[in-house]
């Protein structure tokens, strides 16, 4: 008994090694079950962005639209079409924000600019804006 006690004691070690670096099957397929409509709708957006992105450089002239705040970020909504444009800072925002505020309803503004990419995401520095007087309620 004494010959294979030690080698019973390693291999018991092993086993219990083995044993706990593995997870059980079912705890995958619980996380997996757990948030498969987050995984397809995050997928579904990056898909929706990258298909619908616009190029560096490209302009938008005179394009109809409204303003909102998405997060701590100002958004641009063209009229037309599906985009959404996340506003690089200037003076030009600085006077949208200060209307918006001022200002009940959403506004319809009339944008110009240039469209720039970064990380998968369009964003809009505004050359010239106007307000067009009418509101969407």
């Amino acid at each position: 008994m004494s010959k294979w006690l030690p080698s019973f004691a390693s291999v018991l070690c092993v086993a219990a090694l083995f044993l706990a670096n593995i997870s059980p099957p079912w705890a995958n397929v619980a996380a997996q079950e757990a948030n498969p409509t987050t995984d397809l709708a995050e997928q579904a957006q990056e898909q929706f962005q990258k298909k619908n992105r616009l190029r560096e450089g490209a302009e938008i002239v005179d394009e109809p639209g409204t303003f909102e705040w998405i997060g701590d970020r100002l958004s641009f909504s063209p009229e037309k079409g599906d985009h959404v444009f996340k506003i690089l800072e200037n003076r030009m925002m600085e006077r949208v924000v200060q209307t918006q505020e001022s200002s009940t309803g959403k506004l319809v503004w009339v944008v110009t600019g240039t469209i720039t990419e970064y990380r998968g995401s369009n964003y809009l520095l505004m050359k010239h804006v106007i307000l067009d007087g009418k509101r969407n309620d």
